[in-house]
């Protein structure tokens, strides 16, 4: 094979392509803001939002589907809606983003880690329950890019103990568990609409639920603690201002059209990438699951074995993969959450009244995805021809045939 491109020669795309330059706008989101700029109407809780919020819903398989300013803020309002506070504990997978650990600590509960399935890099249904102490009072479960969490499991263990299965599906616009779309199979559902989703307005979210009450509540609590349905403004709660825009309504409303197309692109993709990739014995896609009918896809994760190339370590096969492909490769969630300064902070022991002790010991499962192998690349990656992914596949055999290279250009102290 070629000299590799991180060591001068020529990279396997010289260029990235079009389709992998996120987001992308068109002529219906022209047309979608055109119409809000001549409607008159740009705030939170006009016709655009309506509109979206009942595609939104009827897309989810939900009864309500609430607009948000972003995905953080929507599990924020999701746990202030089910009483969830300061003393409670909320269980939470570390491989995930920062949000999901923030959410909690704002509302004052503490986040409780329990340990992902190195064959997932989602929630692992026995550490949950392990970790389910007098104070829980939620499983925050995390599809994770845009897989599925084990719904069977968790749901059976929030049902057995009493608690709330809340789904962050921030990555999993249109994914499905066993016929059933991420956000209708707990108490509630948060999604992201931020500028990298597979449908994205900048920034902006949702919560989406089928218990009317919940509904009210959080409707309530986005919309300055007014009353759901009431003729004169009534304050019935401590609320914030979290409506989403007209704007970012009718953005969504555009590219929603788009999802499904998309998702089925990206999944015929995904599976040709596993299949050819799975030749490589540095190379393992994640376990098939029956159950997934249908994956977002808003990241294509693999676990890089370093054995299968003599130790290299995962560091330097990203950089001289991310310099063949471009950046649409990464290390994944490489900095665990509970080794972040936030939670040793005297700002997280005023929020919750507690000092955060370090569990990577009984975290075994992250501490080896996190540190070692877990890899992704992004969901636009897989939007190009059969040919660009046959030039993914020979991107990563070429790095795999320069690993000796590699090791003489970076040495043992780059290697650490």
């Amino acid at each position: 094979m070629s000299r590799l491109a991180i060591l001068g020669g020529t990279p396997v795309f010289e260029q990235l392509p079009d389709y992998t330059h996120w987001p992308r706008g068109g002529e219906k989101e022209k047309e979608a803001l055109l119409r809000t700029l001549h409607s008159g109407v740009w705030g939170g809780l006009g016709e655009e939002n309506r509109h979206f919020s009942e595609a939104y819903a009827a897309y989810c398989q939900t009864r309500y589907a609430l607009p948000v300013l972003n995905g953080t803020v929507s599990l924020e309002l999701i746990f202030r809606a089910l009483g969830i506070g300061y003393g409670d504990e909320v269980i939470v997978p570390p491989y995930t983003f920062s949000a999901s650990v923030h959410s909690i600590a704002l509302c004052g509960a503490m986040p409780v880690f329990a340990d992902i399935d190195p064959e997932t890099f989602n929630l692992d249904p026995a550490s949950a329950e392990q970790r389910i102490t007098p104070r829980t009072r939620a499983i925050l479960g995390v599809h994770l890019g845009g897989r599925m969490f084990d719904a069977d499991a968790l749901g059976g263990i929030a049902q057995r103990h009493g608690l709330y299965l809340i789904e962050d599906a921030a990555h999993a616009q249109g994914s499905e568990w066993k016929g059933c779309r991420a956000g209708s199979l707990g108490a509630a559902g948060s999604f992201s609409f931020q500028a990298t989703k597979n449908i994205c307005s900048g920034e902006g979210g949702a919560i989406t639920t089928n218990d009317p009450a919940l509904y009210e509540k959080l409707w309530s609590l986005h919309a300055g603690g007014c009353a759901f349905g009431a003729e004169q403004e009534e304050h019935s709660w401590l609320g914030t201002n979290a409506r989403l825009s007209e704007w970012q309504c009718a953005i969504l409303l555009a590219r929603l059209e788009r999802l499904d197309g998309d998702i089925e692109l990206r999944m015929k993709n995904a599976a040709y990438l596993d299949k050819q990739l799975s030749e490589l014995p540095y190379f393992r896609a994640l376990r098939a699951d029956e159950r997934i009918t249908r994956h977002s896809m808003h990241l294509y994760c693999f676990r890089y074995l370093p054995e299968g190339l003599d130790g290299l370590p995962r560091r330097i096969f990203i950089k001289a993969l991310a310099a063949e492909l471009g950046n649409v490769v990464c290390e994944g969630y490489c900095d665990p959450i509970y080794e972040m300064a936030m939670l040793y902070s005297d700002d997280f022991q005023k929020m919750t009244g507690r000092t955060f002790v370090n569990p990577r010991e009984m975290l075994p499962g992250n501490e080896r995805i996190a540190h070692a192998e877990g890899c992704w690349m992004t969901h636009s990656s897989l939007l190009g021809p059969q040919q660009d992914m046959d030039r993914i596949v020979e991107a990563f055999a070429k790095v795999g045939s320069g690993a000796d290279e590699l090791r003489k250009a970076f040495g043992q102290e780059e290697q650490k």
